[in-house]
C-alpha cells in the first residue's frame, strides 16, 4: 500500500474495493491525514543524532545504516510516532477490512524503528537491504500477519522501494515525505536501489524511514495466540538487528564476514526463490506430485494446466496484483514446459518423428514471439488486471507475429500442443493433456476477447453482506457447515471413484477394474494430495480473505481424506450430496430464515433495483454462490464464533 497524504491516492495491497466505512484518520477511500502534520527531515535528522550517538563513532563517513528504537527516543518524538502510528493504523483498518473479517489489529512497539537507510552500501549485512528479501521467517503460520509500514521522512532522494509482486504503479515507490507503503513482513518480497536523478540537477537528500509495525489475527484464536506471535516477530527482529549490526562492516572481524556471508546467502536463495518462483508454487506443485507419485504423464495432465489455469481466474475474478499473477504464471508455464520437454524428448529418442517437431516448433515459436512482442504485463492480462495504468497499451499491429495473424499467443500455443499430440510414441499418452490445455487456451481467449469478469456488485464481500442477511442463526450456520461438509464428502467420494476408472496419463479405464475378484481399482492419484493442490490454487485467485482461503483448502483435504479413508459407493456418495442438501434446507426451515437462493431467484434482495451499484442478475449469482458457498459458509461460522467466544473483544480492537 502506498499513499502520500492529501497528495497521492491509495494503492491498496490487496485488489478490493474498501468498505463504506471509515476508521479514524482514513476516509473509505483511504485517503488519510496525520494529527498534527508532519516534522520535516531535519526534525528526525536531530531526533536519529542525538538517541543514537554510536552511528557516528562506529561509522563516521555516514556510508551505512544507522536506526534507533522509537521507544527510545525522546518523548516528543515519541508522541510524534504515535499519531503517525494511528494514521497507518488507520489505513490498514480501513483498506483491509479488519472488522469484518473479525480480526484483531494490534501495535507491535518494540519493532518500530526511526532508520537511515544506506542503498550505496553494498558490503556486509547492508547488502541484504538491496537483495530482493522477505524480512520476517514465520510466514508459514496459518492466519496471522505481521505489518511492517515504510513511512518517508525525508527527500527528494535517489533510493527506490521494488515491490515486484504489486500492479505496475506500485511496484516501485520513492518514499518521500509523507508517503509510505504497507506489506507483509513475513511474506512480500521487496529491496531497494540507489537511482541517482541527475536530470533535474536537485540535491539528494539521505533517505530516513520509520519503520512501523502491527500483527492481526483472528479474534476467535484469543488474544494469548495473538500476542504470542507478536512477541515472535518482535523478539525475531530484535535478534536479526542485532546480526546486522554485528556484520554490517565486514572488513573489521572474521566474525563479521562469517556472519555477513551467511546473511547474505540465506537471503539471496531465500529472496530469489520467492521472486522467481515461489514458495506457494512450489507446495502447489510439491503437492500434485506426490499426489501422482511422481508418474510423468499424470503430472502432465494435473500440474501442466495450472499456468492456464492462474490465468483465467485472475482475468475473471480479478482481485490478485499483476505482479503476483505474472510470477506464478511465468512459474507455473515453465514447470508444464519442463514436464512436457522431459517427455515429449525421451519420446523422440526413443522415435524421432519430423513432423511432430516441425509443428511444435513452429507453433512454439510462433507463441514466443508473440510474447517478445507484447512483454510480460500485457501478455498476463495487464489491461485487464490493471486498468489504471495499462488501460489501452497495445503491441503494433505492424509487429511480428501480430502483423500475420490474430491472436498468435493462441494460435500458436495450441499448434505447438498439437505437435506434441502428433507424435507416435508421445502423442496417445499427452491425449487427456492436449484436450484440456487446448480447451484452456480457447477459454482463456474468450475470456479476454468478451472481457469476461464478474460484474459490478458481483465481488466477494459485497454478496458475502447479501448471503449473510439469510444466515444470522448460529443454529443456521453451524448446520450449514456440517451438511455442506457432508455434501462435499459425497462429491470427493465420486471423484475418488473416477480416479480409481482411469488415468490421464492412458486415457483408458484401469486394467484393475473388473479384475478377478471383484475389487475396485486403485485411484491413480491421491485424492487428498490433489484436493489441497487444486484448491490452494483456486482460493488464491477466487477468494480475498486469507483467514477463509486457509480455512477452505484445509476443509478441502480434510473431507477429501474422508472419502479416501472410507471410499464410498457411488450410491452412497450420491447419498451424502443429497443428503446435505437437505439438511440446508431442513436448517433454514427449523431456523426460521428464508434461503439466499429463493432470495435472489426471486430478485428480492434487500438492495433491490434501487441500489447504488446494481445487482448482478440471478444466474452469475448462482454461479458465484457455489463457487463462493464454502468460503461464505466458514466466514459466517467464524463471525458468529467470534461473537460467541470473545463478546468483549470487537472485531478490530486495537
Amino acid at each position: 500500500m502506498t499513499h502520500q497524504m492529501n497528495v497521492m491516492r491509495v494503492f491498496a495491497f490487496l485488489a478490493v474495493a474498501p468498505s463504506v466505512w471509515s476508521v479514524g484518520q482514513c476516509d473509505a477511500n483511504g485517503q488519510c491525514t496525520v494529527k498534527g502534520g508532519i516534522k520535516d527531515g531535519d526534525w528526525w535528522r536531530k531526533e536519529l543524532n542525538s538517541a543514537q550517538p554510536e552511528c557516528k563513532d562506529i561509522d563516521p563517513q555516514n556510508t551505512g545504516t544507522c536506526h534507533q528504537w522509537t521507544v527510545k527516543l525522546d518523548p516528543g518524538a515519541v508522541e510524534r510516532v504515535r499519531e503517525i502510528k494511528q494514521t497507518l493504523n488507520d489505513y490498514i483498518m480501513t483498506t483491509e477490512q479488519v472488522a469484518l473479517k473479525s480480526r484483531v489489529l494490534s501495535w507491535n512497539d518494540p519493532m518500530d524503528e526511526l532508520y537511515l537507510s544506506a542503498p550505496k552500501n553494498v558490503q556486509g549485512s547492508d547488502r541484504v537491504f538491496v537483495t530482493p528479501h522477505i524480512d520476517g521467517f514465520v510466514g508459514w503460520i496459518p492466519f496471522m500477519r505481521a505489518w511492517r509500514c515504510v513511512y518517508g521522512l525525508t527527500g527528494p532522494h535517489d533510493t527506490v522501494t521494488i515491490q515486484p509482486m504489486r500492479n505496475p504503479d506500485e511496484r516501485e515507490v520513492t518514499l518521500g515525505p509523507g508517503v509510505f507503503t504497507c506489506f507483509d513482513y513475513n511474506r512480500e518480497i521487496h529491496w531497494i536501489e540507489n537511482r541517482p536523478n541527475n536530470a533535474t540537477g536537485a540535491h539528494a537528500d539521505e533517505r530516513m524511514v520509520l519503520k512501523i509495525h502491527f500483527y492481526e489475527y483472528p479474534a476467535v484464536l484469543g488474544s494469548f495466540l495473538g500476542n504470542a506471535f507478536g512477541a515472535l516477530n518482535a523478539n525475531y527482529n530484535f535478534l536479526a538487528r542485532r546480526a546486522f549490526l554485528v556484520s554490517q562492516f565486514p572488513d573489521r572481524s572474521v566474525v563479521s564476514r562469517l556472519v555477513a556471508r551467511a546473511i547474505n546467502g540465506i537471503t539471496l536463495f531465500g529472496g530469489s526463490f520467492e521472486v522467481v518462483y515461489g514458495y506457494c508454487n512450489m507446495g502447489i506443485v510439491a503437492a500434485a506430485a506426490l499426489a501422482v507419485k511422481f508418474n510423468l504423464h499424470d503430472l502432465i495432465f494435473w500440474a501442466g494446466s495450472l499456468h492456464l489455469v492462474v490465468c483465467l481466474l485472475a482475468v475473471v475474478f480479478r482481485s490478485t496484483p499483476l505482479g503476483v499473477v505474472i510470477r506464478d504464471a511465468v512459474a507455473l508455464n515453465a514447470t508444464s514446459l519442463v514436464l512436457l520437454a522431459t517427455g515429449y524428448l525421451k519420446a523422440q529418442a526413443s522415435k524421432f518423428d519430423l513432423g511432430s517437431h516441425v509443428v511444435t516448433a513452429v507453433g512454439f515459436g510462433l507463441a514466443g514471439s508473440a510474447y517478445a512482442s507484447l512483454g510480460a504485463d500485457l501478455t498476463y492480462f495487464g489491461a485487464q488486471l490493471a486498468p489504471g495504468t495499462l488501460a489501452g497499451s497495445t503491441v503494433s499491429s505492424s509487429f511480428f507475429p501480430y502483423s500475420a495473424v490474430s491472436h498468435p499467443m493462441t494460435l500458436g500455443s495450441v499448434v505447438g500442443l498439437l505437435g506434441l499430440r502428433l507424435h507416435p510414441v508421445f502423442g496417445p499418452k499427452f491425449h487427456s493433456a492436449f484436450l484440456a490445455q487446448s480447451l484452456l487456451h480457447v477459454a482463456l481467449l474468450a475470456a479476454e476477447v468478451f472481457d469476461v469478469h464478474l460484474p459490478a456488485g458481483a465481488d466477494y464481500f459485497s454478496m458475502y453482506a447479501d448471503f449473510a442477511q439469510y444466515h444470522q442463526s448460529a443454529a443456521n450456520v453451524y448446520a450449514h457447515l456440517l451438511t455442506t461438509g457432508v455434501s462435499l464428502v459425497g462429491v470427493f467420494g465420486l471423484l475418488n471413484l473416477a480416479l480409481a476408472g482411469s488415468s490421464p496419463a492412458s486415457g483408458k479405464a484401469s486394467s484393475a477394474a473388473g479384475s478377478k475378484g471383484g475389487k475396485e481399482a486403485a485411484p491413480s492419484a491421491n485424492l487428498p494430495l490433489l484436493a489441497l493442490s487444486l484448491s490452494w490454487i483456486g482460493v488464491r485467485y477466487t477468494v480475498p480473505d486469507d483467514d477463509v482461503a486457509h480455512g477452505t483448502v484445509a476443509l478441502a483435504a480434510v473431507l477429501a481424506t474422508l472419502a479416501w479413508a472410507f471410499k464410498p459407493t457411488k450410491k452412497q456418495s450420491l447419498g451424502l450430496v443429497v443428503g446435505g442438501a437437505l439438511g440446508q434446507e431442513i436448517a433454514h426451515a427449523l431456523a426460521g430464515e428464508g434461503t439466499y437462493m429463493a432470495a435472489y431467484a426471486s430478485e428480492a434482495l434487500s438492495a433491490g433495483a434501487a441500489a447504488a451499484v446494481p445487482k448482478p442478475g440471478a444466474l452469475v449469482t448462482f454461479l458465484l454462490h457455489n463457487v463462493w458457498l464454502v468460503p461464505f459458509e466458514i466466514r459466517a461460522a467464524v463471525n458468529t464464533l467470534a461473537a460467541q467466544l470473545t463478546p468483549s473483544m470487537a472485531p478490530g480492537t486495537v
